[in-house]
């Protein structure tokens, strides 16, 4: 009797370190997951710092003022004429002088 009570206390000893275990290399593995999938937008977002940092040199630039007008804000210089075709709002403008 003594035996049978041993052995059921040792496989319920050994259950739960199992289980402790399982659950465990699980964190481990969604940890993991998440690291890369953090690593991945952070290489990303790093692109787009950069991307936004070269843009935001240009913002005092008179050029880039110009650029941005006409193709943002469609504005035109006194005399020239803008046509809108059909197409997309980028592609679809022409100005003339």
């Amino acid at each position: 009797m003594r035996i049978n009570k041993t052995r059921m206390a040792l496989t319920v000893v050994i259950l739960i370190v199992g289980i402790i275990f399982a659950l465990s290399v699980k964190n481990i593995v969604e940890l993991r997951i998440e690291q890369k999938n953090l690593k991945k937008e952070n290489v990303e977002l790093k692109a787009e710092k950069k991307k936004l940092e070269a843009e935001l040199k240009n913002v005092n630039d008179k050029n880039y003022i110009e650029e941005q007008a006409r193709t943002q804000l469609n504005m035109i210089k006194p005399g020239e004429i803008l046509y809108i075709t059909g197409d997309d709002d980028n592609k679809g403008k022409s100005n003339e002088k």
